[in-house]
């Protein structure tokens, strides 16, 4: 004996089928973070957000914790109004104002900012550096490099000196 079964029982097994078989292929979509949705420092620096103010790429190069550490990154203004940027090192406090709209490097010299000491050594971070302006604040951990990367090698405080004073140091053992 056959039995008939209608095309509206047909058209809902069908559509039930198509149903599971879409939210077993795509279903680890539900339970799993894209990684492309994170954000993060694509360099060695790290970024933070102060209300208006943007920090990019932040990160001190010095020899040592003991040795001057140079800060380099951007710090972008995206307010209305000039902004003053306070970053509290170990070392003490330094005042950055940013114009409106604008961004300061400090890899220019025109902007070179140098902390006296390091505070840290190089491979470690500044830990809870605050930055702060027009009454916001965020801790950042900063990270400390060295000239072992060419790209940095020409930002490390003193470095021309040091290696110019090691330099007669070693003739004179021979």
């Amino acid at each position: 004996m056959k039995f008939a079964v209608s095309s509206t029982l047909k058209r809902a097994a069908a559509c039930t089928t198509i149903a599971l078989a879409t939210l077993t292929t795509t279903g680890c979509g539900y339970i799993y973070t894209q990684p492309t949705t994170f954000q993060y420092s694509p360099s060695d620096g790290v970024s933070a957000n102060v209300g208006d103010i943007a920090v990019r790429n932040i990160m001190v190069i010095a020899e040592s914790a003991d040795a001057d550490g140079r800060v380099l990154g951007t710090i972008l203004n995206n307010g209305k109004e000039d902004a003053t940027v306070t970053i509290n090192f170990p070392a003490g406090a330094e005042n950055i104002t940013v114009p409106a709209g604008k961004e300061i490097r400090l890899e220019d010299e025109s902007h070179k900012l140098i902390i006296d000491p390091a505070g840290a050594n190089p491979g470690l971070m500044l830990l809870d550096v605050k930055v702060s302006s027009n009454g916001h604040s965020e801790p950042v951990n900063i990270p400390v490099l060295d000239g072992t990367l060419p790209e940095y090698k020409p930002f490390v405080p003193n470095a021309a000196m040091s290696s110019a004073s090691a330099t007669p140091a070693e003739s004179s053992g021979h």
